[in-house]
């Protein structure tokens, strides 16, 4: 079943990204603030981390979307888990690495908690962890996002041992029940915990959007329109309804989040310029998530030191989120693609992606 690459995703991919960076950005004007005596950005109306969400679902879209051809296929797991590590894992040591090196260098520019070395290693094996208490992440912060991802990779490689619509049936059935133990018995173990969170669920979404492609569901120019203008609209926090996270966080954010990936995806195509300057941002978002941390911790030193006081922080986060999403682009040509490529010589040709089959998302990346 050939997959072809869908622009749309792949600008999507660009704008989720993007959508975190800013969010980023925001909370460092928060210490720039004390510095300074200036206003901290007030951001708040607007919930930034949606576009882990939508990676989310994009993730779960994606997997079905490229791997459906596998379903079945003796062996399928291992294909598929190999790809999915040699996309995640050597970007993503080697910058845990870099953090773990320059916490120890520079303890008081990255302050970055370090439990003990089994959290050190659950990291680096994507487990989940406990870095301080009450905060399940690991040494990299953002990369909870990749333990939700690889827990979601290894329920999809367990559904491809089964036909197609049994798989499915199987990993729908899956998820459910993770997400159900969750909100039923809100369990203290630290990795059950974790798993059945409800944002499990967004992958779910993802999954049975890619089965409604497949089937040929498809939204003209204006309904998809209107309809990922409702899922951007959900991005906005309601007072006194959105503060701290809470078990129902898969669907407050998940369903609009839904929305906003099935008109990209349902949406009829473009090749203009435009969309495929965005699509090729949107091949280094995973570079861009990954890194975005490493560049705006010294660019707000430099702020403080350079720019100091004189112009409002808001222009700081739009300088930054700018300068984080060039720095990605080099992060992807000089960093990701040439360990991409090392990692599928290293594995053997049975490790590398079709021809037709598109860049895969990561969590978001």
């Amino acid at each position: 079943m050939a997959a072809e690459r869908n622009l749309n995703v792949q600008v999507l991919r660009a704008v989720a990204a993007f959508l975190v960076v800013v969010g980023h950005a925001a909370h460092e004007t928060e210490v720039m603030s004390a510095a300074l005596g200036r206003p901290a950005a007030d951001l708040s109306a607007v919930n930034w981390g949606f576009g882990v969400d939508i990676f989310f679902v994009i993730s779960g879209f994606i997997m079905v979307y490229t791997s459906a051809d596998l379903f079945g296929r003796p062996g399928a797991w291992r294909i598929f888990l190999t790809r999915r590590l040699i996309r995640i894992v050597p970007l993503y040591w080697l910058l845990t690495t870099a953090l773990l090196v320059g916490a120890l260098l520079m303890p008081q520019l990255l302050n970055v908690p370090i439990s003990d070395w089994k959290h050190v290693l659950a990291s680096y094996l994507f487990i989940p962890s406990m870095r301080v208490p009450g905060e399940i992440r690991p040494v990299m912060a953002l990369g909870w996002t990749l333990n939700m991802e690889m827990f979601f990779y290894v329920l999809f490689a367990a559904a491809l041992a089964f036909p197609f619509r049994r798989g499915m049936a199987v990993l729908t059935l899956a998820i459910l029940s993770f997400a159900t133990i969750g909100l039923a018995f809100q369990p203290e173990q630290v990795q059950l915990a974790f798993w059945s969170q409800s944002l499990v669920l967004e992958f779910l979404f993802g999954c049975l959007l890619a089965v409604a492609f497949l089937n040929g569901a498809r939204l003209t120019a204006p309904v998809a329109i209107v309809l990922g203008l409702i899922g951007f609209a959900g991005m906005l926090k309601v007072p006194g309804l959105d503060g701290e996270p809470t078990a129902f966080d898969g669907l407050r954010w998940g369903v609009p989040a839904l929305l906003v990936v099935a008109a990209a995806a349902l949406s009829p195509g473009s090749s203009s310029r435009a969309v495929l300057w965005l699509a090729a941002l949107g091949d280094a978002s995973y570079s861009l998530y990954l890194a975005h941390p490493f560049i705006l911790r010294p660019l707000r030193n430099v702020w403080i030191n350079f720019v100091g006081d004189s112009i409002s922080l808001t222009v700081y986060v739009l300088v930054a989120a700018a300068i984080a999403t060039l720095g990605s682009v080099l992060v992807y040509r000089w960093l990701e693609r040439p360990l991409l490529r090392w990692a599928q010589a290293w594995l053997g040709p049975s490790s590398k992606r079709p021809a037709h089959a598109p860049e895969q998302a990561a969590a978001l990346s």
